[in-house]
């Protein structure tokens, strides 16, 4: 039985997580972190689990498996420190983690000989979308690229971890240099930049294009999420591969998928 702790978990994809995580028959759902001072302190978010607050984070994994962070750039700088604990296993979908945050992390990991996967989204079909613009980029390295970005009105972040994950690859695969955020009064004929535009509108759960643009012709690779299930499944796809993993390492759902 893989024991697990989620952090965020009242937040849009860490309450679907703590569901699945319940539902399966190899997993038991041992802690649900919410913020300090949180309201949901206490909530009993499925029977026999109550919310408890991040300064109890220590405890809650204490005899966990897998801890998974699903809360917010600001708060992983301290959860991640609570969290370590030699064996632990990790989860991270948090986007937008400080650079040497990540750095910390990675040393610690391989010093206590635990693993993580850590990916900015856990959708099988964004995953695909992720190497397809990587052999995309190869193959058109001359093309002007756009990637536009759609979420709903609630989202803090912008551009989302997914458009930047992609613009990454994009850039690493292809002779583009340099990234440009939208664009603004006269800015002239592009230069050598993959551009990322970003909306946010209504209840949208998440939308990307990358627009591969030619003088004659274009390409535009569109994914599209109907439910946010579609990352809690793959979230639990993660959960299940590293809970034993131990490798001392950073994986990608590339390896937890077999692309």
């Amino acid at each position: 039985m893989i024991s697990v702790v989620v952090g965020g978990a009242t937040g849009k994809l860490g309450s679907l997580v703590c569901r699945l995580v319940s539902e399966q028959e190899d997993m038991k759902l041992s802690g649900a972190i919410v913020s300090e001072g949180s309201a949901n302190i206490g909530k009993e978010i499925l029977p026999g689990v109550r919310c408890i607050g991040a300064d109890r984070l220590s405890e809650a994994v204490k005899d966990a498996d897998v801890y998974v962070d699903l809360t917010s750039p600001s708060a992983i700088v301290k959860t991640l420190p609570a969290a370590r604990r030699k064996g632990l296993n990790y989860v991270i979908g948090t986007t937008g983690i400080p650079k040497e945050v990540m750095e910390t992390f990675e040393k610690n990991i391989a010093a206590d000989g635990s693993g993580a996967v850590v990916t900015p989204n856990f959708s099988v079909g964004v995953n695909v979308f992720f190497k397809t613009c990587e052999s995309l980029a190869a193959a058109l390295k001359d093309y002007d690229i756009e990637i536009i970005e759609t979420h709903h009105n609630q989202k803090k972040d912008a551009p989302s971890g997914t458009a930047k994950k992609a613009a990454e690859l994009i850039a690493a695969n292809s002779c583009k240099t340099e990234y440009l955020y939208g664009r603004e009064g006269e800015v002239g004929a592009r230069g050598n930049e993959i551009c990322i535009h970003s909306v946010r509108a209504g209840d949208v759960v998440g939308e990307h294009t990358v627009i591969f643009a030619g003088n004659k012709e274009r390409i535009e690779l569109t994914h599209r999420a109907h439910s946010r299930e579609a990352f809690a499944e793959g979230a639990v796809a993660a959960i299940r591969w590293i809970a034993n993993k131990n490798s001392g390492k950073i994986h990608t759902m590339y390896e937890v998928l077999g692309l």
